[in-house]
């Protein structure tokens, strides 16, 4: 890669991050307006949810100081927390024991998606999410590989960028449930947010797979046994469709970004996030 493109893809990752920021911000904000007591019935989650804010913020500062690892492993256990939450409050007979896995609070969004949340989330999302962060925090051969990679520059910040999002996603999905358990209106403004979040997102995974791919010795070093996998298939298979999608579609991807981006500016500059988010955009402290 030469110098300028090298520093001009350093410069769009800052940009990137920026936009999160704003969203982070943003969705931070609105989950601290949310009283427990219209939320759950259940008390014995309340010091719980009482943390969320606060870990999300933990998680933020890890990122943000190019922690991938600790901030995956506190992300993984903040979504846990939230689904437990979201299960708990939700299902009235559910019977909390010492046994209890994560997956069987999953159960109860993945059999209640459409009543706990709109449209944007499918049942498979929860599971997804799930697995991401635990190949990332468990040892084994995926975190072996992002071990690498987090230590090579131009790979490290789109891993990043990719986990912020996450993180991003995480906190929609908790604000998309507690707007609905209070029969609150969707929020289109965060809803575009998002959904510019993920168009963000997707350029940054495709300037990840293009700068591995030209690598891809280094994946089979590293994955060696787990090539034929099915959880690397599955993913090579949404990357590869990921890639097509962008390419068939290029024109009007770009109409609808700029569609979402003026209506979103427009959103945010009737909001009172303005000043902060124009600050945000331009590199300076918010909080």
């Amino acid at each position: 890669m030469g110098a300028n493109l090298y520093l001009k893809e350093i410069n769009d990752c800052k940009k990137c991050m920026r936009v999160f920021e704003c969203a982070h911000y943003v969705f931070i904000n609105e989950i601290e307006t949310f009283d427990f007591k219209k939320i759950s019935k259940y008390n014995k989650s309340k010091k719980i949810y009482e943390k969320i804010s606060s870990d999300f913020k933990v998680v933020n500062q890890l990122i943000n100081s190019d922690d991938l690892f600790n901030a995956a492993t506190v992300l993984r256990t903040l979504y846990e927390n939230i689904i437990y939450i979201i299960a708990t409050s939700y299902d009235k007979k559910l019977k909390i024991r010492l046994n209890m896995t994560p997956g069987l609070f999953r159960k109860v969004l993945e059999d209640n998606c459409n009543h706990l949340f709109t449209d944007f989330f499918d049942k498979e999302d929860f599971n997804y999410i799930y697995k991401y962060l635990c190949k990332i925090t468990h040892p084994c051969s995926m975190k072996e590989l992002l071990s690498y990679l987090s230590n090579t520059i131009k790979y490290k910040k789109h891993l990043l960028i990719n986990l912020k999002y996450t993180m991003i996603l995480i906190e929609y999905m908790f604000l998309n449930y507690l707007r609905k358990r209070l029969k609150m209106d969707e929020s289109q403004f965060d809803l575009n947010f998002t959904d510019y979040c993920t168009y963000v997102n997707l350029i940054n995974i495709s300037l990840l797979l293009s700068n591995i791919k030209n690598g891809m010795n280094i994946v089979k070093q590293y994955m060696i046994y787990d090539i034929n996998n099915k959880y690397i298939e599955d993913n090579k298979k949404i990357c590869d469709e990921l890639s097509k999608l962008l390419k068939e579609n290029d024109k009007e991807i770009v109409k609808n970004i700029a569609e979402l981006t003026e209506e979103l500016d427009n959103q945010i500059n009737e909001s009172k996030y303005k000043e902060v988010i124009d600050r945000i955009l331009k590199g300076q402290e918010c909080y």
